[in-house]
C-alpha cells in the first residue's frame, strides 16, 4: 500500500486515481482561476482527508484585513490555522505563538459569522486543554459568548441549538480548569439538552446531529472520568459502543475504562471486537489485547497479539518492545532474535527520522482528543 501514502493528492500515479480522485486533482492544478467559494470546499475536503501540508501549501497566512474582507476568505483561512495546528501537535512544536492565526481569525473574521465563533471556541479550548492557561481561555469564552449571541438572529433553530450545544462543550473547559464539578457537570448538561433538542428537517441535519450527539457522550464519559465515578463512565462509554456499533474508537476506549477497573478479561473481548471493525486503531485494539492476555498470564496469546499488531503497523514499536520482553518467556529462541534485531533498525531508524512521533500504543493514546474545525456555513 505504500504507492498509496503521499502528501498531495497530485503525486498519485494517474493509473491509481479514481474519477473522483482526478477531480480533486483537476481542481488543484487550476487552484488559482477557482471561484472563492469552491476554493474553500476544496481546502475543506483536503483538511478532513488529512492533507494539511498541501493546505499550507495553497492557501498563504493571511493578515487582518484580507481575514476581515470576505467570509470565504476568513473560512479559508480557519482551515488553514486547524491544519497548522494539527501538524505542529504532530511534530511536538506546537506552543502559543501557533494561536495567532487563530487569534486574527477571531480579532478580524467579520461578525456574526461561524467562523469567527469556531475560531473564538478553538482558542478556548486550546488555551484550557493544551496549555492550561485558565486567563487566556477565560478571555476566548466571553469572546466566544459574544459571537454567539450576535449570531442567534442569523440562524435557525436547529443551527441556532446546535452551535449552542457545541458552545458549551468547549467552554466548559473553564470550570474544569478551576476545578468546579459542579459547573462541569451544570454546563455538559446543557450542552447535552441542547444536542437532544435538535429537531432534524433532512438527512443531512440528522447525519450532523448524530455525530454531534455522539461526540457529546464521548465528552460525558471523559467528564464521568475526571469526575472519578468509573460505573459512569462505564454505563456512558458502552452506550456510545451501541450507539455507534462500527466505529472502533468507542470501544478501544471502552476497553480503557474496563482495563482502569480491573475488568481484564472483559477488557481482552471489547478489544477483539474492535480488531473485526478495521482501521483506526486496528494495531492499537491486538496491541492493548496483548496487554491483557499479558495480565492475566497468557504470554502465548499476549505474544500472537503483539505480533498481529506488528503485521498491521511494522513501526509500532511499544508493540516490538512487548514482544522483545516477552519472548525469552516463551524459550522462542527464533522470535527472541528476531524481535531483538528489528528493535535495534527501529531504534535506528527513529534516531534517521527523529521529526517523525513515534507510535505509542500506551492505554491513554486511543482516546486522544482531536482537534477539529467545526461545520460552518459561508
Amino acid at each position: 500500500m505504500t504507492q498509496y501514502q503521499v502528501d498531495n493528492p497530485l503525486q498519485l500515479a494517474n493509473e491509481l486515481q479514481t474519477e473522483r480522485w482526478s477531480k480533486v486533482c483537476d481542481y488543484l492544478t487550476h487552484y488559482q482561476k477557482l471561484q472563492l467559494v469552491t476554493k474553500y470546499r476544496l481546502i475543506n475536503l483536503l483538511s478532513s482527508l488529512c492533507f494539511h501540508p498541501t493546505v499550507l501549501e495553497y492557501v498563504p497566512e493571511m493578515s487582518g484585513s484580507e481575514i476581515g474582507s470576505d467570509p470565504a476568505l476568513a473560512a479559508l483561512a480557519l482551515c488553514r490555522a486547524i491544519s497548522s495546528l494539527l501538524l505542529h501537535q504532530d511534530h511536538g512544536t506546537l506552543d502559543n505563538l501557533n494561536l495567532k492565526e487563530l487569534e486574527n481569525i477571531a480579532n478580524y473574521a467579520p461578525s456574526g459569522t461561524q467562523v469567527r465563533f469556531s475560531a473564538a471556541i478553538q482558542l478556548v479550548v486550546q488555551y484550557a486543554k493544551t496549555f492550561r492557561n485558565l486567563e487566556g481561555a477565560e478571555f476566548w469564552r466571553a469572546i466566544a459568548t459574544k459571537e454567539i449571541q450576535n449570531l442567534k438572529p442569523l440562524l435557525d433553530d436547529f443551527g441556532y441549538r446546535l452551535l449552542t450545544s457545541i458552545y458549551y462543550r468547549a467552554v466548559v473547559f473553564v470550570p474544569l480548569l478551576h476545578g468546579d464539578k459542579d459547573k462541569v457537570i451544570q454546563e455538559m448538561d446543557l450542552c447535552q439538552s441542547y444536542a437532544e433538542s435538535l429537531t432534524c428537517e433532512n438527512e443531512v441535519q440528522e447525519v450532523v446531529a448524530n455525530e454531534n450527539r455522539n461526540i457529546i457522550l464521548e465528552s460525558r464519559t471523559k467528564e464521568a472520568l475526571w469526575l472519578r465515578n468509573l460505573d459512569l463512565a462505564e454505563e456512558r462509554s458502552r452506550l456510545l459502543a451501541q450507539m455507534d456499533s462500527l466505529d472502533p474508537r468507542y470501544r478501544l476506549e471502552l476497553g480503557e475504562i474496563l482495563i482502569k477497573q480491573g475488568k481484564i478479561e472483559e477488557a481482552a473481548k471489547v478489544y477483539r471486537s474492535a480488531t473485526k471493525l478495521g482501521p483506526p486503531g486496528t494495531a492499537i485494539a491486538w496491541f492493548m489485547m496483548g496487554q491483557c492476555y499479558e495480565a492475566m498470564s497468557e504470554l502465548e496469546i499476549a505474544c500472537d497479539c503483539y505480533l498481529a499488531s506488528l503485521k498491521i503497523d511494522p513501526e509500532a514499536i511499544s508493540a516490538l518492545e512487548k514482544l522483545a520482553n516477552l519472548a525469552p518467556s516463551l524459550g522462542n529462541s527464533a522470535l527472541v532474535n528476531w524481535s531483538k534485531l528489528r528493535l535495534i533498525e527501529l531504534q535506528e531508524q527513529k534516531q534517521r527520522m527523529s521529526i517523525k512521533p513515534k507510535r505509542s500504543y500506551t492505554s491513554e493514546a486511543s482516546s486522544k482528543l482531536k482537534t477539529a474545525a467545526q461545520a460552518m456555513t459561508i
